[in-house]
């Protein structure tokens, strides 16, 4: 029976330890294969590279989750390079690269469709363990691998699917507009600065429509996943199903993926926390109907 993968903390203690998955560079070539052993230099390397835990073999039999690890697939695991292209493209404000990334995350989005649909058979137990100066593009790949996975739940057609998949990639493009000092704080963001990271929705929506050319269906997302059912989120305190459903969805799938990621100031939670933070904030902060089906599919 095959081994099954843990979650240790990036230290010296896992030097010696078999590495629990496979490891690609941006082009897709493989840079460290599953089971082999830490080495210091290979300690080092994932120092440098900015990890904060990292996937290693244990001593128990696999129970399914070692076969769902988003970077032991190529694709997956290129993605956030290619979207940190897009991103790059789309805030030069300049209509030729703007043309170009839109045409570079349609072909995006349309490729991890197509892996979702044909690859994922279950939903992931395990998240993608992400390097401090990409976060924000694994994430936002990984929230739309997520927000596929509910939206064939809830028996989106293709292009419907298709539109979710390029909301969710760019949801969080506003944080580009926010100092990295701020982004990689590891205390407690004061008052002024958290009102600074709140910006970043309405800063990526206006940038995206005015600048971009995107419409306000792909965009919607970008300025309403923070809302809260409830009306007690933000930017513009929404209420209820008054929040488009993709902005629904995907506060849900942000909200998972962040809260299961090492993040500058906290280690990752387990995804059993994270359910049961949703169960609690059902009809508060998350739709009702929606939180019980991701709940179902993820849980």
């Amino acid at each position: 029976m095959a081994l099954g993968v843990i979650i240790e903390e990036l230290n010296q203690n896992v030097i010696g330890k078999r590495l629990g998955q496979n490891l690609y560079n941006p082009t897709g070539n493989l840079l460290l294969r599953k089971g082999v052993e830490i080495s210091p230099r290979y300690f080092e390397f994932f120092v440098g590279r900015g990890y904060r835990s990292i996937f290693l073999l244990s001593n128990e039999p696999d129970r399914g989750l070692s076969s769902v690890h988003y970077n032991s697939d190529k694709l997956l695991a290129t993605a956030p390079y290619l979207l940190k292209r897009v991103f790059r493209k789309l805030k030069l404000e300049e209509s030729v690269n703007a043309a170009q990334a839109r045409g570079e995350l349609l072909s995006l989005a349309e490729s991890i469709l197509v892996h979702v649909r044909n690859t994922l058979r279950v939903p992931p137990k395990i998240m993608e363990l992400k390097r401090a100066e990409d976060y924000l593009y694994q994430h936002s790949v990984n929230v739309a691998v997520h927000s596929i996975l509910i939206g064939q739940k809830l028996d989106f057609h293709d292009k419907k699917l298709l539109t979710l998949a390029i909301s969710a990639l760019l949801h969080d493009f506003g944080m580009m507009f926010v100092d990295d000092a701020i982004v990689n704080k590891t205390t407690r963001l004061e008052e002024a600065e958290f009102e600074q990271v709140k910006e970043h929705t309405t800063k990526g929506f206006t940038h995206l429509v005015r600048n971009c050319f995107f419409d306000g269906m792909i965009t919607i997302a970008s300025v309403q996943h923070h809302e809260r059912y409830d009306g007690h989120g933000y930017p513009k305190s929404l209420e209820g199903e008054s929040i488009h459903e993709y902005s629904r969805i995907i506060a849900l799938t942000d909200f998972f993926d962040a809260w299961t990621s090492d993040r500058p100031h906290r280690r990752l939670n387990s995804v059993e926390h994270a359910m049961e933070f949703i169960r609690a904030n059902q009809s508060t902060i998350f739709d009702p109907t929606l939180a019980a089906r991701f709940v179902e599919t993820f849980g």
